[in-house]
C-alpha cells in the first residue's frame, strides 16, 4: 500500500469511529433527559428565610432547626393510603408551629417565640412559591369551591 492510501484509510476510519461514538452519545444524552421539576434545597430555603426576618433576630442555624422540625412534622403528617387526605398549608398551620417550638424545646431546651416560628414559615412559603412549587393562597367561595 502507498503511503497516501493508508493515511486516506486511517482518516475514513477514525471519521467512522467518531460518528459511531457522536451517534452513540446523542442516543445516550436522548434517553436520559428529562425534566427534574421543583427541587426544595434546605440550605437555599434557609439563605431565602435568613434574609427577609424582620420582626425576630435568628441566626441562620436557628431558621434551619425550625425547618427541619417543619419537614419533621410533615412527613409524620405523610399517609400511607390517601384514603383520608391531610391538608397541609404553607406557611404553616397552628398545629405545625405548636408542634415545633414543643419538639425543639424538649429536644434542644432552646425556645423560639411562636410569631417567630410563623415568620419563618410565612417567608418558607414564600420560597416555595418563588420555586414554583406551589400556588398562590386561595379563597374559600363558601360554598365548597375555591376562588383563584
Amino acid at each position: 500500500m502507498s503511503p497516501t492510501t493508508v493515511v486516506t484509510l486511517v482518516a475514513v476510519l477514525a471519521a467512522v469511529f467518531l460518528a459511531v461514538t457522536a451517534a452513540m452519545l446523542w442516543q445516550e444524552a436522548k434517553r436520559r433527559s428529562f425534566d427534574e421539576g421543583v427541587v426544595y434545597v434546605v440550605d437555599d430555603a434557609v439563605d431565602f428565610i435568613h434574609a427577609r426576618l424582620e420582626s425576630i433576630d435568628l441566626r441562620r442555624s436557628d431558621v434551619k432547626r425550625i425547618i427541619e422540625y417543619e419537614v419533621f412534622y410533615l412527613q409524620g403528617l405523610a399517609q400511607e393510603r390517601r384514603a383520608n387526605p391531610v391538608d397541609v398549608v404553607a406557611g404553616g398551620a397552628e398545629a405545625a408551629v405548636e408542634y415545633i417550638a414543643a419538639r425543639i424545646a424538649e429536644t434542644h431546651g432552646v425556645s423560639y417565640p411562636l410569631d417567630g416560628i410563623r415568620e419563618v414559615l410565612g417567608h418558607e412559603a414564600a420560597y416555595l412559591r418563588s420555586i414554583g412549587a406551589v400556588g398562590d393562597p386561595v379563597k374559600d367561595d363558601g360554598v365548597g369551591g375555591v376562588e383563584p
